[in-house]
């Protein structure tokens, strides 16, 4: 069968076995970040190895994933497979401070990953992926906050959840003390990067608004009065912007 790669959009192709969907019990797939992607936080790498010991021993690793499907035997080996792809992948795309799943926009808002889209990254049909985050969230492991967007009277639009991982999660793997040291320091670079911002965002508005002003201005005059006049390209307030951001965040020095 086929597996979707995110990797430079190619496609990998894998031999079916034993149930057809390519599962190799002695030979269990894990998910690979793609290779565009920047290198995530090490404590990230290392839970994303450490919960591959479930697959081999699930009954004493994560005894509340192994009994999420409400039977008494050990879940099946295909079913682990898809549970760590799954899981691996929302690590990858965890944010330290808030513990969601998903991807930060440079506005401040947060997107999460649609279903079609974890199964892709993890090379799984859509219906694995989702019997797997099914099995997460009865294990406690992770949460989902569906949202829906109000598109018009009485109509609402759905967006890709929002999901969270557990702190437990890391304690369960000895990564508690590291985990709450990681987040302090996500957390202090962001008030970092806010700090930088704020400045840039209250001149942007003031430009904004001088702009505003001059083009009202240019409604009230006459077709000779409102005639263009050259600016100098260290006069445009686009570039003036540029370069105080650049001063700002420290990428350049004020003549």
């Amino acid at each position: 069968m086929n597996r979707i790669a995110e990797n430079n959009n190619n496609f990998d192709t894998f031999t079916p076995s034993g149930n057809g969907c390519g599962h190799n019990p002695a030979n269990p797939r894990w998910f690979s970040p793609p290779e565009n992607h920047k290198e995530r936080p090490r404590i990230l790498c290392k839970l994303s190895e450490k919960i591959r010991a479930y697959y081999h021993d699930p009954e004493a690793i994560l005894p509340s994933l192994n009994l999420a499907n409400g039977s008494d035997r050990k879940q099946r080996s295909e079913r682990r497979e898809a549970c760590l792809q799954v899981l691996s992948c929302l690590t990858h795309y965890l944010d330290l401070v808030t513990l969601r799943v998903g991807i930060p926009w440079e506005d401040g808002s947060f997107s999460g990953i649609g279903m079609e889209r974890i199964a892709a990254l993890c090379g799984i049909g859509l219906r694995r992926a989702e019997r797997a985050i099914h099995d997460l969230v009865a294990a406690g492991i992770i949460t989902v906050h569906p949202i829906a967007k109000q598109s018009g009277f009485a109509e609402y639009s759905g967006y890709p959840a929002i999901r969270t991982i557990s702190a437990s999660l890391f304690k369960a793997f000895g990564l508690s003390n590291w985990l709450r040291h990681e987040r302090d320091k996500a957390s202090k670079r962001q008030r970092r990067q806010k700090r930088k911002e704020e400045p840039i965002g209250r001149l942007e508005l003031v430009i904004k608004a001088a702009e505003a002003k001059e083009e009202q201005h240019n409604q009230t005059q006459t077709p000779e009065e409102t005639k263009p006049q050259k600016t100098s390209p260290s006069q445009d307030p686009r570039s003036v912007i540029a370069h105080i951001k650049e001063i700002i965040i420290g990428k350049s020095r004020p003549p």
